[in-house]
């Protein structure tokens, strides 16, 4: 048997100490079985470099389940979140088609509102309505000659009261006073000039 000096002997057992302790520790066995491994891939202790701890293992599988339930949570509160504002959106533009009908806006101009809505990205009605208004004011609706509408040429105006007196000496007389029609109509053609300048 060799000899060897009491240092020697000391340095051997501070080893053998250090890793004795080493071992002991799961982690610290994990960390030299991955260095034995890499040094002396056919050392025993360097098989556990490989080796799952199964309370590591079930703390994963914890950690990953706990991180699933976590992102779904935050998932169905942005679908929440976003379902309510799409159902606000939804209740505005319901509210502003309502208003368009009640202002009497036609089935035809609600359509081209809704259209312009979708094709230019408008969430807003009453800014799509403003736009279709600007582009395509409403068409008056004139009165045609044969309508049931009326002109008014034989409406007298407002507060004329001699209008009224040449009417009843129109029909008293049957139409046959023309003295009375061409002073009318020199009345009205006097009006038409304006003030005559003498």
């Amino acid at each position: 048997m060799p000899e060897i000096d009491e240092a020697e002997l000391l340095r051997l057992r501070r080893i053998e100490g250090t890793v004795g302790a080493i071992v002991k520790n799961p982690v610290a066995k994990k960390a030299l079985a991955k260095a034995l491994k890499e040094v002396n891939p056919d050392d025993p202790l360097a098989k556990d470099a490989d080796k799952v701890d199964p309370i590591e293992a079930r703390f994963d599988e914890l950690a990953k389940a706990n991180a699933d339930l976590k992102k779904q949570i935050e998932d169905e509160a942005s679908a929440r979140t976003q379902n309510a504002k799409l159902a606000e959106i939804k209740d505005a533009q319901e509210r502003g088609f309502a208003s368009l009908k009640s202002a009497n806006w036609t089935d035809e101009g609600i359509k081209k509102v809704r259209e312009v809505m979708e094709e230019k990205g408008i969430l807003d009605v009453a800014v799509a309505a403003a736009w279709v208004e600007k582009q395509m004011p409403p068409q008056q609706n004139p009165v045609m000659p044969g309508s049931s509408g009326s002109w008014g040429f034989f409406d007298a105006p407002p507060g004329d009261t001699g209008a009224d007196k040449f009417v009843e000496q129109l029909l008293a007389t049957k139409g046959e006073n023309v003295p009375l029609v061409h002073q009318r109509a020199m009345d009205a053609i006097a009006e038409l000039r304006g003030p005559s300048r003498r």
